[in-house]
């Protein structure tokens, strides 16, 4: 069995959400024989790329395969990293291009915002918060479906590309903040009369990422959303 560290740099919520997406992504393509260890960024050393190499190469002592995730952001954003010589993703670039890692460490960034991957099932997002009704908790999905004006909802909020849900201007808006908007049509589908102050604390963020992961189904029809998600199950595939 190929065992696998996946190591989200920028967030201590994020190893979280990628074990849970990784995992289904194994499911999905039939990867059998691989097993998922994350790390975060509390795991991130000091040292810039001597400190970076020096954990990567710990990680291979464990695992088989490391493989780095981060956001690689809007364009306007990216630009930016990019001009910076010790960012996270030249360090990265770095420490994939080094030859003793070659064919042992791999780079799979969440374009543009790991909000993006989870954007692929607006439906199973939808049921997150409706399955604590005790009206939707059971076979939530459906019964999403069934109701019209619910269904309409997620339907004119879910992208056919999430990558596509792009910042204009740097920290502009982008795929968190089309989530969290959602996340407030779900919350007043479900409860109209719902305080505004209400809604604030109890639409998406961070903090909740990996359960709202939990829900999100993947399938042929929603990977096919998001490539960038697409080529992390690419990578696992090399590894079975």
């Amino acid at each position: 069995m190929a065992s696998v560290r996946i190591w989200t740099l920028e967030s201590d919520n994020d190893d979280k959400v990628v074990k849970c997406l990784a995992n289904k992504l194994a499911e999905h393509l039939h990867l059998e024989n691989i097993s998922v260890r994350t790390a975060s960024k509390k795991d991130v050393p000091k040292g810039g790329d001597k400190g970076l190499a020096i954990a990567t190469q710990t990680y291979l002592k464990q695992e088989d395969y490391v493989i780095f995730v981060i956001d690689n952001d809007g364009p306007m954003s990216r630009h930016q990293r990019d001009q910076q010589s010790n960012s996270l993703v030249n360090q990265i670039q770095r420490i994939v291009n080094n030859h003793n890692f070659a064919g042992k460490v791999f780079f799979a960034p969440a374009i543009h915002e790991l909000e993006a991957w989870l954007l692929i099932d607006c439906l199973g997002i939808a049921c997150y918060f409706a399955s604590k009704r005790s009206l939707y908790k059971d076979n939530c999905r459906d019964k999403v479906l069934a109701n019209k004006s619910f269904a309409a909802l997620v339907k004119n909020y879910q992208k056919g590309d999430t990558e596509k849900i792009v910042e204009t201007v740097p920290g502009g808006d982008g795929p968190k903040e089309y989530l969290e908007e959602f996340s407030e049509r779900v919350l007043l589908e479900l409860n109209p009369n719902m305080p505004q102050r209400n809604i604030r604390d109890k639409r998406y963020h961070e903090r909740i990422s990996p359960d709202v992961a939990d829900h999100v189904v993947i399938d042929r029809e929603t990977l096919r959303r998001n490539n960038s998600l697409r080529e992390l199950g690419n990578v696992l595939a090399q590894f079975e």
